[in-house]
């Protein structure tokens, strides 16, 4: 049977109204509980409608209410929670949906977009010897926690109104420039993730911005991967979406592009270089200031 802390906030208004109503009728407090017990399968004690029809308590005193229509700062919060958010239900009862990030742009673009939907936010950073230090951002709201963790379908409508913030909170999470330097120079735009609805929900909100994309397999479960020196066996498909037109990578940096500085300059280089220099100089300048680390390219004298 539920509790009342399982109701969403629509629900639990729905069943206080109804509550009040059956009072109204004449009915005992005893049959209201047990007329919302069969009807709901909710449990209910009498003390709790006693004090919901006499008024003398109200749970959405506890309960901060924020706005979740369709906005620019409830779509970036979507992207971002379908690539690095992540969603807890603490033992405290805090509904809790937090980030933890290496670059402290995107930490704080994120805790911007919280507290722009009313929601009180807790920023930090945390070092960790067994991995790379990374800032934090945290916010709890029951509405929120509810909405991610919601239908998937209700979930992309909202985002749909916004393609350019959906996208720019996706890509600060799951995208980066792709730049290849050797006998050419290439530059492309991607984000990995192992939803393949979620990107080919991507592809199309980039669509709707005149910026094409193709989605491929990266790898299938199984598949052994290399993360920060330790190999491990993927448990899930992974997929991954392509910018690789240069018209469309242009675009992209225009339209949408990347909020923490080390995606943003290496991409902004990338373009500059590509569209300005012969192939093998655009190499050689690149080079210069950049060195391959792994597969990727990292700002010479940087961590990461």
């Amino acid at each position: 049977m539920r509790k009342i802390k399982d109701l969403s906030i629509e629900e639990l208004q729905r069943i206080m109204d109804e509550v009040k109503v059956l009072r109204s009728q004449g009915l005992s407090y005893g049959k209201i509980v047990k007329f919302i017990s069969d009807e709901h399968n909710l449990k209910l004690s009498k003390a709790t409608v006693i004090r919901w029809c006499k008024g003398t308590h109200n749970p959405f005193n506890r309960i901060r209410n924020i706005s979740l229509e369709p906005s620019p700062e409830l779509a970036y919060v979507i992207g971002v929670y379908l690539g690095d958010g992540s969603v807890h239900l603490k033992s405290n009862g805090r509904y809790v949906v937090k980030l933890k990030v290496i670059d402290k742009e995107f930490a704080e673009a994120f805790a911007n977009a919280l507290k722009k939907l009313g929601i009180g936010v807790t920023i930090g950073f945390e070092r960790d010897s067994t991995r790379v230090d990374r800032h934090y951002v945290e916010g709890s709201n029951k509405s929120l926690f509810q909405l991610l963790t919601g239908s998937r379908k209700r979930l992309l409508s909202l985002a749909r109104k916004y393609p350019r913030e959906f996208l720019r909170g996706f890509f600060d999470s799951e995208g980066f420039p792709v730049i290849s330097a050797g006998k050419s120079f290439k530059v492309e735009v991607a984000a990995v993730n192992s939803d393949l609805e979620v990107l080919e929900f991507a592809q199309e909100a980039l669509e709707e911005l005149g910026i094409n994309s193709k989605i491929s397999k990266l790898y299938s479960r199984g598949h052994r991967v290399v993360i920060r020196g330790e190999e491990y066996s993927s448990n899930v498909d992974m997929f991954i979406l392509r910018i690789f037109h240069f018209n469309d990578v242009q675009l992209f940096a225009e339209k949408v592009g990347f909020t923490a500085s080390r995606k943003s300059e290496k991409l902004q280089m990338a373009i500059g270089l590509k569209g300005n220099y012969p192939s093998a100089e655009a190499v050689k300048l690149w080079l210069n200031e950049y060195e391959k680390v792994g597969r990727t390219y990292v700002k010479r004298g940087k961590p990461f």
